[in-house]
């Protein structure tokens, strides 16, 4: 019984989406995408978003764009953290110097139509 249920939990490790697999769902969403580019954007000043930024941008509720940051910490390209009690922020991660989430900005600038190229360039050049 016990080595029925390992296999099973086998079964469930190798259907679970992966971060590309979630994107590329998503992606077609236009608030997904406008969420997409303005954190790409953002990321050329600083290392963290804000959700009433972001709710302010989309035009939606504190809570649904705090519900979008969420799906991007759970996908592992944002990390949340709590300056204050009442404070959240939402960190751009970076793997090797690389922020991760730009993996995903010409599909985003394709969904939405927009012709534009994001130069982050290191600080200090």
């Amino acid at each position: 019984m016990a080595e029925e249920e390992d296999i099973l939990e086998d079964f469930l490790d190798d259907l679970k989406a992966d971060t590309e697999e979630f994107i590329n769902r998503r992606i077609n969403h236009i608030n997904f995408s406008r969420t997409i580019f303005w954190i790409c954007v953002k990321s050329r000043k600083n290392d963290f978003v804000y959700a009433s930024e972001l709710s302010e941008f989309l035009k939606l509720s504190q809570a649904r764009a705090n519900q979008i940051l969420n799906d991007f910490v759970r996908a592992e390209l944002l990390k949340k953290r709590f300056p204050t009690s009442n404070l959240v922020e939402y960190w751009i991660i970076k793997k090797d110097e690389n922020i991760l989430i730009l993996n995903y900005f010409e599909k985003a600038k394709k969904v939405l139509g927009i012709k534009a190229k994001l130069m982050i360039k290191p600080e200090g050049k």
